[in-house]
């Protein structure tokens, strides 16, 4: 029996040296993605993890034990792993969520994501969001309090790097061209996914974002409902949209099939329960294969 929906890999849980390995063996799994992640500089201090949002959520029953990484864990730049992973496959789709753009300048993030989906045929999906720690915002010299208003004319100024042949644009934090801009990415659109779990992040998906990259506490049906609602609010109904969902655990095809019925598309899995990031080693690939074919991919 196959998955009734798309299956996406998490290879953040692998090693850094093994992720190129681990994303070549899935392709030949049969999933039908791969996706990283990305922290740039956590602060070390007391309490660092107490705005996680899984923290959060939880009040006072919290801890960092809720969190799945701490300061000092090896999170690779996630557009360079990409580039490396592209090099060796050829069908499986590309994934990064959640790629913290407002930490990025437009024109330079959006040469490189244009080409990374050159180098890999068109397999890119790009999936942006604020992330949640104030210090790191800090330690890259961005504004925390203009987070919001910065990732949105981002994507905007992104589009039109994208999509225009002599790029011109005119905002609060970007003025720019005309510009010669090549190469653009081969996909046209190139898939912008919105993650987040607020109703600031459902705002912009449904205004800005080609779909939605959300978590099991961030894809329940109301939030499927309103992120249709902002598609209809913004005559984008009859537009192509994917809602996407990360789970920091295997699951089984029930589960899956639980998921589709909310109208999630494509779930990206973590199979190696117990783990957190980058603490999968080389026997992390026997428990990835029996997985894949415990699922029906292989």
């Amino acid at each position: 029996m196959a998955p009734p929906v798309k299956v996406g890999l998490n290879i953040v849980w692998m090693k850094p040296e093994l992720q190129v390995e681990a994303s070549k063996l899935a392709e030949d799994l049969g999933f039908y993605s791969v996706w990283t992640g990305e922290h740039i500089a956590l602060p070390k201090y007391e309490g660092w993890w107490k705005n996680f949002p899984s923290v959060v959520a939880k009040g006072e029953a919290g801890g960092p034990d809720d969190v799945v990484f701490g300061p000092d864990s090896e999170f690779m730049d996630p557009l360079i792993m990409l580039s490396a992973i592209a090099s060796v496959t050829k069908r499986v789709r590309l994934g990064v969520g959640i790629y913290m753009l407002p930490l990025r300048e437009a024109v330079l993030a959006a040469k490189m994501v244009a080409t990374l989906d050159v180098l890999s045929g068109g397999r890119l999906d790009l999936a942006v969001g604020l992330g949640w720690s104030e210090g790191e915002y800090a330690a890259t010299n961005n504004d925390w309090k203009t987070r919001g208003k910065k990732l949105d004319e981002t994507i905007r100024a992104m589009r039109v790097l994208f999509e225009e042949e002599t790029p011109v644009f005119n905002g609060e934090f970007y003025n720019f061209g005309p510009l010669g801009f090549w190469p653009k990415p081969i996909q046209k659109p190139l898939p912008i996914l919105i993650g987040g779990g607020a109703g600031p992040a459902e705002r912009r998906a449904g205004h800005l974002g080609n779909g939605w990259q959300g978590t099991s506490h961030s894809s329940k049906p109301e939030n499927i409902a309103a992120i249709r609602q902002h598609l209809a609010d913004a005559g984008r109904t009859d537009e192509p949209f994917q809602f996407n969902c990360t789970v920091l655990k295997p699951l089984t095809l029930d589960e899956m099939a639980e998921m589709a019925e909310v109208g999630i598309d494509h779930i990206v899995l973590t199979p190696w329960a117990g783990k957190k990031v980058g603490e999968v080693g080389s026997e992390g690939f026997a428990q990835l294969e029996a997985y894949a074919k415990e699922i029906g991919l292989v």
